[in-house]
């Protein structure tokens, strides 16, 4: 479906597809949906998941209380351990993220 995803899965059990499930959930409910960046990095059984969106969006994602971003990261590890894979969510601000890239280059 999308050109950058990242199916986990084992062959007896559904796949997990992380970034079409983020994409098909967030979309809806984003003002600037093509802005959405889903990052995913594996490392053995940890995976990370880092989301992108623009600045208004960020709120949307996050939502009342923190209700949104918590339902999500529940969904995401909830799944993953089925998978026998321990699920990171992050929301990542621009500046967090060129902070992070810029300290891995040294």
């Amino acid at each position: 479906m999308y050109s950058d995803e990242l199916v986990i899965g084992c062959p007896w059990e559904t796949e997990l597809d992380l970034e079409a499930f983020l994409r098909d959930v967030l979309t809806p409910v984003l003002d600037v949906p093509e802005e959405l960046s889903v990052e995913i990095n594996k490392n053995g059984r940890q995976v990370d998941v880092f989301l992108r969106a623009c600045q208004k969006d960020r709120g949307r994602i996050i939502g009342r209380n923190g209700r949104m971003i918590s339902s999500l990261r529940t969904l995401c590890r909830t799944a993953g351990e089925k998978q026998g894979l321990h699920i990171n969510l992050e929301l990542l601000e621009d500046d967090t993220y060129e902070t992070d890239a810029s300290s891995m280059e040294t």
